[in-house]
């Protein structure tokens, strides 16, 4: 059983490892995009997510596009709520 207030934390370390393994968008890398995004959604007790959007764009297509894809592929490793649980943190984007 995961505390709620460790949920938040590992849903975004997962998030964050799943865009590292997807790697960063190549029209992105070239055009040096970069930027954070905020995310929201809900998070069932059953594992899956609703209402998913994006509360505060980066403002490049290529990588507001790809938070939602990367949130619909990591999702499923997120830990499982007792309830139904508001969901809300950052993606961040940076070229090294």
């Amino acid at each position: 059983i995961i505390n709620y207030s460790l949920i938040i934390p590992h849903v975004h370390r997962i998030t964050q490892n799943t865009l590292s393994r997807r790697g960063y968008p190549s029209v992105a890398q070239r055009t040096q995009q970069h930027g954070t995004a905020i995310v929201s959604f809900y998070l069932h007790p059953n594992g899956a997510i609703s209402q998913l959007r994006l509360k505060k764009r980066i403002g490049y297509a290529s990588l507001d596009d790809n938070t939602l894809r990367v949130i619909r592929v990591a999702y499923k490793d997120y830990p499982r709520p007792k309830t139904k649980t508001k969901i809300t943190f950052y993606v961040e984007y940076r070229l090294f």
